[in-house]
């Protein structure tokens, strides 16, 4: 087998591969003599099927797989060996496929590879960032008790349900075997279909659309313990079964609220309870705070990394995937925000190798979690509550969807490069107002 690998630019080569009949030949008898062991004919007993028989009604088909599979292997063992960072996938040029597989010995094929250009990412050159502190104002204060108050409430269980309410119970389809142990939080179902709720008592049996109770995808999952995916694929009539009816009223500014909120004889009056409470509201807005320095930390490693990208091989090629989708309109719309994806990936990658950056199962499972936790929002404070979101999570997590898993990894790789480069980066802390630190962030959102 021969390569010829040219590099035309920075960002694009074109590869030649020649596959000779020494290549694939070995490959391909012993394909055809594994199927000859195991295949069922009639007339032969197992085993002792004659290979040209086998070789007449296979050969064509093991012939095409293993030269495929061997040019295949020549391409990513020259990006290896060249060190390239593809985006995209490697382009068959056109006539790269008309082939005569019955006549022909020798084969030939022509690729088109789109890489990015070589680029150097050196954390103790970038720039210091700014860390807002967020002071809060009387208004933000007083919301924040009106949350403490709702957030350490009384965990009550109601007779009849109510909008605001959680409801557990068994979700089933009887005619799938569906059965799942459920929790919906009513605010978050359509507010058409809350009525069917409303009254609800132990014991209540309600029919229901699955698909006509929740806004998106998403919240269907979580509601039937499925991937995004499998749950918009749910049809039919379900069967609610109300098994726990859980509210939370509100606390009243009593010690027991001080000692759940600070911890046990930290405030012993109202007066201490709101100083120390201050920084507990800085803590909250602490995350809208390191959103933002999230943002910086992006713009700041794209704008100190410059990468080229094929742009016009990326935009073919994603025109070409998403056929019947996507328009080359469509691709010309997005095509700025997908290239600065994948340019990201692609330092968030050389970051991760440069620091032996790792990530576990425990990394993925807490950003689903985390995800769960979300839809759940402040009624998630439940006894029991977290081990009703672990074991969501691994639920999900255990299912065989590797798209959806993939993407919960996508975004755990992506939280940890993050996190590491924050630690990494010099920063300096300023102090503002919240209205003040609103203006900033929206004339940064903006660019």
């Amino acid at each position: 087998m021969q390569t010829k690998f040219d590099k035309v630019s920075s960002t694009l080569a074109n590869l030649t591969v020649e596959v000779g009949e020494e290549d694939y030949k070995g490959l391909v008898d012993k394909k055809l003599k594994e199927y000859a062991k195991t295949a069922q004919v009639k007339g032969f007993r197992p085993g002792h099927v004659p290979l040209q028989y086998i070789k007449s009604i296979y050969g064509k088909g093991v012939l095409v797989d293993e030269v495929i599979k061997v040019a295949s292997d020549a391409v990513n063992s020259t990006i290896q060996e060249n060190k390239l960072n593809v985006v995209g996938e490697p382009t068959p040029k056109e006539d790269a496929y008309k082939i005569d597989w019955a006549a022909q010995k020798e084969f030939v094929f022509e690729y088109e590879i789109g890489f990015a250009s070589d680029f150097v990412v050196d954390l103790e050159k970038l720039p210091t960032l700014t860390q807002y502190e967020i002071q809060p104002s009387e208004k933000q204060i007083n919301e924040t008790i009106e949350d403490l108050k709702n957030r350490f409430g009384v965990e009550t269980e109601p007779e009849e349900a109510e909008i605001g309410d959680i409801i557990f119970g068994k979700l089933s389809q009887e005619s799938t075997d569906f059965m799942f142990q459920s929790g919906i939080p009513t605010d978050k179902v359509k507010p058409e279909t809350q009525k069917l709720f409303v009254g609800l008592e132990k014991g209540s049996s309600l029919k229901l659309d699955i698909q006509t109770i929740f806004e998106t995808d998403k919240e269907l999952g979580f509601a039937t313990g499925k991937s995004d995916e499998d749950a918009a694929a749910l049809q039919g009539e379900f069967e609610f079964v109300v098994e726990k009816i859980t509210r939370m009223k509100p606390s009243e500014l009593t010690q027991e609220l001080f000692d759940k909120v600070l911890g046990p004889g930290k405030a012993t009056s109202e007066e201490e309870f709101l100083n120390q409470l201050t920084e507990i509201i800085k803590g909250n807005y602490s995350r809208e705070s390191d959103f933002l320095l999230d943002f910086d930390v992006d713009k700041m490693l794209l704008d100190s990394t410059p990468i080229e990208l094929p742009t016009e091989f990326l935009k073919k090629w994603l025109v070409e995937i998403n056929q019947g989708k996507a328009t080359v309109e469509d691709v010309e719309k997005e095509y700025d925000s997908i290239a600065r994806g994948l340019k990201l990936d692609l330092i968030r990658t050389e970051i991760a190798k440069q620091n032996d950056l790792k990530i576990q199962y425990d990394d993925v499972l807490e950003e689903v979690k985390n995800e769960i936790r979300g839809y759940f929002g402040q009624q998630g404070g439940f006894e029991g509550m977290e081990e009703f979101i672990d074991s969501m999570a691994k639920k999900q997590l255990g299912e065989k969807n590797n798209e959806a898993t993939k993407k919960h990894y996508e975004k755990a790789f992506g939280r940890k490069v993050l996190s590491f480069v924050k630690e990494k980066v010099k920063k300096e802390t300023k102090t503002v107002m919240v209205e003040e630190f609103n203006e900033i962030a929206s004339e940064k959102y903006k660019v």
